[in-house]
């Protein structure tokens, strides 16, 4: 599965959202929300929730401050089932988190998708740039195995 593409939706007045076609194509119906890495929401298919769960459990939960980062994002996770329309509902604490007001950026990410709120996607954007002096800084700062240098 590779998820790949930037679309714009907007929360209904019910805080649904749908992905984008393609999108759901793939992941199916039912989906783990996570807050994710700069102020953005993750989503996983529930279908892959054996890679969730083995990627939360080598984290290595006898180290406090790994338990204390397991248990923060299970606490603001949820499992959500889309509609036959392809809508679900974002639970209250993840907008909150994700900073979300009404429009909302919606990302592949090769293996998982984010979901941003609209302005801090533009903020976040800017900052990392997408000229081709920005791509090629991007990819000169990830080495050879694959890690950000």
């Amino acid at each position: 599965m590779i998820l790949l593409g930037n679309f714009q939706h907007s929360l209904d007045d019910k805080n649904r959202i749908r992905l984008p076609s393609k999108f759901r194509e793939k992941l199916g119906s039912e989906y783990i929300l996570v807050p994710g890495t700069q102020g953005c929401i993750w989503l996983y298919p529930l279908s892959s929730e054996g890679d969730f769960i083995n990627m939360m459990n080598d984290i290595g939960e006898f180290n406090p401050s790994n338990a204390e980062a397991v248990r923060t994002i299970a606490s603001m996770g949820s499992l959500v089932d889309a509609d036959s329309q392809g809508r679900f509902m974002l639970p209250d604490g993840l907008i909150t988190f994700a900073k979300i007001k009404k429009d909302v950026r919606i990302i592949g990410t090769i293996k998982k998708v984010e979901i941003w709120g609209e302005e801090a996607y533009v903020e976040y954007s800017k900052k990392v740039g997408t000229t081709p002096a920005d791509i090629d800084r991007i990819y000169e700062n990830i080495d050879k195995s694959g890690k950000k240098q």
